[in-house]
């Protein structure tokens, strides 16, 4: 009998989204539901965003730049490096897949911190590779553990600041001490840094000023939450230039569309946007944090643009605040059961997540 299939496909669970929140609100029979689950951005996209697309839609029977250089030239001078050392992907999703796909191979383990981001996993997995799990303190990254998995097979090591869903960072020190360790012949140290606009802890270490000392990191980072382009689908790599040009061969032409790459520019373009949204998740994470912990919840203190909230009973708890319109995400999903992943909404969102958490 032919085999048509690899038989690594029966080890990978497929991602099933939600349905579209038109779909739910029909089904469901509610109207205005709100999504508090996908960690999307309360405010939407810049006017700047929505004027650019609507200019470039015209031209979408044309390919886009297959290289996005001047996204490419824009986040340089707003990262402070070279244009080749920025890679630009369709989401951050299809940057871990390109890792994978030009770094692993069978006989690789790559060290992942669990529960954490599920695509890190996917991607070893595809490769062939073998995922080396190291279960979190708690909510943090256990840098010791990581670090004590790290063999001479080793090809990455994936960390995740802030993590997604444990919504905790890692230091300035712990990640310096954690990376002299590794020494010169270190695996790659892929530093996942999503939500890092919307941390505030000032021991927060920026990933891309480490590179000239630490070669082999690379940092991802993503328009989705800050610049509320999750629907266009556009992150970034920066890396060393040898690093990059790697990247580069396994990327497929035209892989950032002609929207998406207007869209990004607008948002660079409109900096007192994305300061606008930054201070509304900053000051509305704090109140729901203040409010729940009133309330009695508990949750490590967030450096991201959700909260993980543990609660008595999850499932009643998610059907109680869908009969509201509200839709979170069950934290058995994502490793943690027992909690809700609780993206931050507007103020008038919040209020109402808070009468319906705590209704009876």
């Amino acid at each position: 009998m032919r085999t048509l299939w690899r038989p690594v496909l029966d080890r990978v669970q497929p991602y099933v989204p939600a349905p579209p929140l038109e779909t739910l609100e029909v089904s469901l029979g509610i109207p205005h539901l709100v999504r508090l689950s996908a960690n999307e951005n309360p405010l939407g996209p810049s006017p700047r965003v929505i004027a650019a697309i609507a200019r470039e839609a015209a031209r979408a029977h044309l390919y886009p730049d297959g290289g996005s250089q001047a996204l490419r030239d824009a986040l340089a001078a707003r990262v402070g490096v070279s244009a080749d050392a920025i890679v630009v992907g369709n989401g951050a999703d299809e940057l871990i897949g390109l890792i994978a796909l030009a770094a692993f191979a069978p006989g690789d383990e790559v060290v992942v911190p669990e529960p954490s981001f599920e695509p890190y996993s996917t991607s070893v997995i595809l490769a062939g590779a073998t995922v080396c799990a190291s279960p979190l303190a708690g909510y943090e990254t256990d840098l010791d553990d990581v670090r004590r998995r790290v063999t001479p097979r080793t090809k990455a090591v994936m960390l995740c600041s802030p993590h997604n869903p444990g919504t905790t960072i890692i230091r300035r020190q712990p990640l310096l001490h954690f990376l002299d360790a590794l020494g010169e012949d270190s695996p790659l140290v892929v530093l996942d840094e999503a939500y890092c606009d919307f941390c505030d802890d000032p021991e927060y270490p920026d990933g891309t000023a480490l590179l000239a000392r630490y070669p082999r990191i690379i940092v991802l980072r993503t328009f989705s939450k800050i610049a509320a382009l999750a629907g266009l689908r556009v992150g970034y790599a920066v890396a060393t230039p040898v690093t990059i040009e790697r990247l580069n061969r396994v990327r497929a032409p035209y892989n950032v569309n002609r929207l998406a790459q207007a869209a990004a520019l607008a948002a660079l373009d409109d900096p007192e946007h994305l300061a606008r949204t930054r201070k509304v998740v900053l000051e509305e994470r704090a109140f729901l944090s203040t409010e729940l912990t009133r309330r009695g919840f508990t949750f490590p203190p967030s450096q991201a643009n959700f909260l993980l909230v543990k609660v008595p009973s999850a499932g009643e708890a998610i059907a109680r605040l869908q009969r509201a319109g509200l839709l979170v995400r069950d934290g058995a999903a994502v490793g943690f059961p027992g909690h809700l992943r609780i993206s931050i909404g507007d103020h008038h969102t919040n209020e109402r997540l808070l009468q319906a958490l705590t209704a009876r």
